[in-house]
């Protein structure tokens, strides 16, 4: 049964690709479990179908084994580059749990009146065996920078298997979905995100992810491709 699912959401993946925009309202490439006392930063790029580029660059600080702080700053491009929309991001990690973190990010835009947001974001890793993890995020988020027009507040769930294969590589695929309450009919998405970790060097690490959306194609309508380079210090 699970596998006719799977191959049900894959069929239908095959016309309509996206990214929710709550997904990048972190100050971190995605989803990830805190890493103990680290300092990484990290550039990527990404490119979606109708849009010419973005480009994030990020830092993350562990603090103790407790506490890591981070922050972003993106650009995204539209119109032939007419048009340069810049964010940044704020936030702080707290383990709470030796499994499970709490996050808070603070999104504001720098141009064009194009709104902040807050959002709270809840990871907890379950270790199934040495080379197989899975990754939950439950997250809330709130203002016009991350919820639509007419929503009040938007939603976010993903889950993320995470397979180690060797030392150097990981690769997972995720299942997101996300929504805005009072306009759950147009802002609703659900995705797909295979992705791939190699570590090039014990402190470097490439990340390449494909965003593939399913069962509306009304509002998941882009094709994104990304990659990540982030060096730990």
């Amino acid at each position: 049964m699970a596998r006719i699912i799977l191959f049900f959401l894959c069929f239908l993946a095959v016309s309509a690709s996206a990214l929710d925009r709550f997904w990048d309202a972190r100050y971190t490439f995605g989803p990830e479990f805190m890493v103990k006392d680290r300092f990484t930063v990290g550039a990527g790029f990404y490119t979606e179908y109708k849009a010419d580029a973005a480009l994030p660059v990020n830092i993350q600080i562990g603090v103790n084994d407790y506490w890591e702080v981070g922050g972003k700053i993106f650009f995204t491009s539209y119109n032939n580059l007419d048009d340069i929309y810049a964010h940044i991001d704020v936030g702080a990690k707290y383990r709470f749990q030796s499994n499970a973190t709490l996050q808070m990010d603070i999104l504001m835009g720098l141009n064009h009146d194009n709104g902040g947001g807050l959002s709270f974001t809840y990871n907890t890793l379950q270790t199934i065996s040495k080379n197989f993890t899975a990754l939950y995020e439950a997250r809330l988020g709130l203002f016009n920078g991350i919820v639509s027009p007419d929503g009040w507040v938007k939603f976010s769930g993903a889950v993320i298997p995470q397979f180690r294969i060797g030392e150097p590589v990981r690769a997972s695929i995720g299942l997101l979905t996300s929504g805005s309450v009072g306009e759950i009919s147009r802002d609703f998405m659900l995705d797909l995100l295979p992705r791939l970790d190699v570590g090039i060097l014990s402190y470097l690490t490439l990340s390449g992810e494909v965003a593939i959306g399913v069962l509306q194609s009304d509002n998941n309508d882009k094709v994104r491709l990304s990659i990540y380079v982030s060096c730990q210090i």
